[in-house]
């Protein structure tokens, strides 16, 4: 059937989107809006994903390995076009089929994981070409992380005294040939912060003919979050000329904090009162107009769903039909007289130290909460996307996580000192 020229449009649009979609399945996180938490700490994982085109040289995922371990592995493949997306994407398709197999109950191994996708893309890839991965194990457990990279950037570590050190690649590009595979451990006592990141970050060239890695560690160093150092290096790259994807990995660490511990009951008028304590907080510590107004129209949506869904246990189908007929406040005030008494939690954090401002709140609520996994619908499935209020968040605040569990969520703005703007994003 003969198409006419717009016809043709909207089926590329249409194709496009597809392969994006189907892109998508192929990147796993574990993580996704979530934090890892053990008895060590908590550590927030982030990740800027900007593909050249689809589908993309690069992929990566981020998966849970145990109670106590996260593994993930960032791959770039050689060159560009179809050939290189076509080895990325089934890099990490069977790495996260490996990960799916794998037996909890047993210990997960890193250099069997390798050594398996080797054997794996070994028969795959042309005799000339070549692979780039890095592989990270963390084992929060015993506070170390075990790499083994392969012909890819040097990992970025700031230590808690703001120096900066490297992991560097101790392995050749995969190919089809493979000798040994080297494995490095480095204790995670004395770090903060750590990023992991393609070529198209580091080596993309600049206004001034020097690549972005003569920046980057200044920028890293810098950075007060993973947007604070995506918003820097945009404003020196301008455009990235090759897919660019990093993994910003940050401890939570808190010195020179002012806290603030609050307890409500599950009623409506004790929403108004936890409001107005934010509200004070805020005016308290000097934050100004407009970011008081981000975090409190955020704090107001989470102490909400903390209300209503979580404690309460009204879900979203059955709040609209009630809405509909009228009936919500009838069925609110019985529902406070089965589940009142149940707690909602509230810390507040100012962290003000070297010029730099974190406005931190948490949430928690005694609920059951829920599954972090429906924000990706907003992506593969708009039409059933119904985390409307999280999306709202998401523009708010510089970011949001979730516990594993979904019932917990920590907000986040940060500001530099001269920043009257407020939130970067």
């Amino acid at each position: 059937m003969h198409m006419t020229k717009e016809e043709k449009a909207v089926q590329n649009d249409l194709d496009h989107h597809d392969v994006f979609k189907k892109e998508i399945l192929t990147l796993r996180n574990d993580l996704y809006y979530q934090y890892f938490e053990n008895k060590r700490g908590r550590w927030f994982f982030d990740i800027s994903y900007k593909p050249l085109q689809q589908p993309s040289g690069d992929s990566y995922s981020i998966r849970k390995v145990g109670e106590d371990k996260i593994f993930l592995f960032l791959v770039d493949a050689m060159g560009k076009g179809i050939t290189a997306s076509i080895t990325s994407i089934i890099s990490s398709s069977f790495l996260n089929y490996y990960i799916d197999r794998y037996d909890e109950t047993k210990e997960f191994d890193l250099k069997s994981c390798v050594s398996e996708y080797h054997d794996y893309i070994k028969r795959l890839i042309f005799p000339d070409e070549v692979v780039s991965v890095s592989f990270m194990l963390f084992d929060f457990k015993e506070n170390q992380l075990q790499s083994a990279i392969f012909g890819m950037p040097p990992v970025l570590l700031q230590t808690l005294d703001d120096s900066i050190e490297y992991i560097k690649a101790n392995n050749f590009p995969l190919s089809s040939f493979l000798s040994e595979i080297k494995i490095n451990t480095t204790n995670l006592k004395n770090f903060k912060k750590i990023l992991i990141y393609s070529d198209g970050l580091n080596e993309t060239i600049i206004e001034d003919s020097h690549m972005y890695k003569e920046y980057m560690d200044e920028d890293f160093k810098n950075a007060i979050n993973y947007k604070d150092f995506l918003a820097c290096a945009q404003k020196r790259v301008g455009t990235f000329d090759d897919d660019m994807t990093f993994l910003y990995i940050e401890k939570e660490v808190c010195c020179h904090c002012c806290l603030q511990r609050v307890s409500i009951k599950s009623h409506m008028e004790a929403l108004d009162g936890a409001i107005e304590t934010v509200e004070a907080f805020l005016r308290e510590n000097d934050i100004d107009a407009k970011c008081s107004a981000y975090m409190l129209n955020a704090f107001t949506e989470v102490l909400i769903n903390a209300y209503e869904h979580g404690n309460l246990g009204i879900n979203g189908d059955e709040k609209a039909s009630y809405m509909e007929n009228g009936t919500y406040d009838a069925l609110v005030k019985e529902k406070e007289l089965e589940h009142g008494e149940k707690k909602i939690h509230i810390n507040l954090h100012m962290k003000d130290e070297n010029g730099q401002k974190t406005l931190k709140v948490e949430v928690k609520d005694a609920g059951d909460g829920f599954s972090t996994d429906i924000m990706k619908n907003r992506l593969l499935k708009k039409d059933k996307f119904n985390g409307r209020g999280l999306l709202m968040i998401s523009k708010l605040v510089d970011a949001f996580y979730y516990n594993t569990k979904g019932n917990q969520v920590v907000l986040k703005i940060f500001k530099k000192e001269g920043n009257r703007d407020g939130k970067y994003s």
